[in-house]
């Protein structure tokens, strides 16, 4: 069985159009799961707040998991703004 916890996911814009910024979201998902099961996790996070086909792709870098998120997206409140 597969723990839960909330992970912190960081969300960067695909453009980077000047309403788009670097955000972060929680969702209650291992930090250790695969990109397809951080994807799903993280539609599925979107989806609930209303906003389809918001993330473009996941990535991994030295801090962990990101999502590269739509720029459209960014035309609703979601999210903390990371500064």
């Amino acid at each position: 069985m597969v723990k839960k916890t909330l992970t912190t996911i960081r969300c960067v814009p695909r453009y980077g159009f000047e309403f788009a910024n670097v955000r972060e979201i929680s969702i209650g998902i291992s930090p250790d799961q695969d990109g397809e099961e951080m994807l799903q996790a993280l539609n599925a996070w979107f989806e609930a707040h209303g906003i389809v086909d918001a993330v473009y792709a996941i990535d991994f870098d030295d801090d962990g998991c990101f999502a590269i998120v739509n720029d459209e997206a960014y035309e609703s409140e979601w999210g903390r703004p990371v500064l």
